[in-house]
């Protein structure tokens, strides 16, 4: 299995894409939240959008499934080889459709539902894909909003946005290799997210197994990434760079 992140960013990047990754594994692939900036960065990996197979949102937040549109009007115009699978968390569904129904459910051809362009699969505490199994997490992310983590044994935990959850991240810490976190790095504190110095409270063991994500642009360039590496066991994921388990 290997994971190459299409985007590291925040809400706001603009130099590195949202936050997303695409794993792939057992002749498939599998994308975490698919937001528009992931165009351009299947591009730059020489794929095109309807060679996309499974779809995991993790929540609603624009910056999440602005994609999604896009990438069901093009599996429609060019279509794959497979209708794209999308797991959606059974909270999320009819939500998720309110929000992209504009845009795909009036056509030429008559009025279409979400099932017209992708293959639905409401999902409640896991799913599988090619044998390989993934957990939902429900995070901590806005008061009242459903958000999920992504947990794959013996691979990866995907947090998603979130706050901390150190009990959690102290219970799976030994059953996984990496833990992909996002991490709020500005001075300013957002009670929806997680910040640097909250994760640098953790033991240096967990830290060590931490690649950070969902992070400003001012980290893009090498020399900030080195100087952030410096005297810390934390490291950056890096957009379009492939991490391998």
């Amino acid at each position: 299995m290997k994971m190459t992140f299409l985007g590291c960013g925040d809400g706001f990047s603009v130099e590195q894409g949202h936050n997303s990754a695409l794993l792939a594994f057992g002749g498939t692939n599998l994308c975490i939240d698919f937001p528009e900036s992931n165009h351009g960065g299947l591009h730059q990996l020489g794929m095109k959008l309807n060679e996309v197979e499974h779809i995991f949102v993790t929540h609603l937040h624009e910056d999440h499934v602005n994609g999604l549109q896009k990438l069901g009007l093009y599996h429609r115009v060019y279509p794959g080889k497979t209708k794209p699978r999308l797991y959606v968390p059974t909270g999320l569904l009819s939500d998720l459709w309110q929000i992209m129904r504009h845009g795909l459910e009036l056509t030429t051809r008559g009025k279409r539902s979400l099932e017209d362009y992708f293959d639905v699969v409401c999902v409640e505490d896991s799913f599988e894909i090619a044998g390989e199994r993934f957990e939902l997490v429900r995070t901590q992310h806005v008061p009242d909003m459903l958000s999920y983590g992504l947990l794959c044994r013996p691979y990866f935990y995907f947090s998603g946005d979130t706050r901390l959850d150190e009990p959690f991240l102290r219970e799976i810490a030994g059953s996984v290799q990496t833990i992909f976190h996002e991490c709020h790095m500005q001075d300013d504190q957002l009670p929806s997210h997680t910040s640097l110095d909250e994760l640098l409270t953790l033991p240096e063991s967990m830290q060590e197994k931490m690649l950070l994500m969902h992070y400003v642009d001012d980290y893009v360039q090498p020399q900030a990434r080195d100087r952030f590496h410096e005297g810390r066991k934390l490291r950056l994921a890096e957009p379009l760079r492939t991490y391998m388990f």
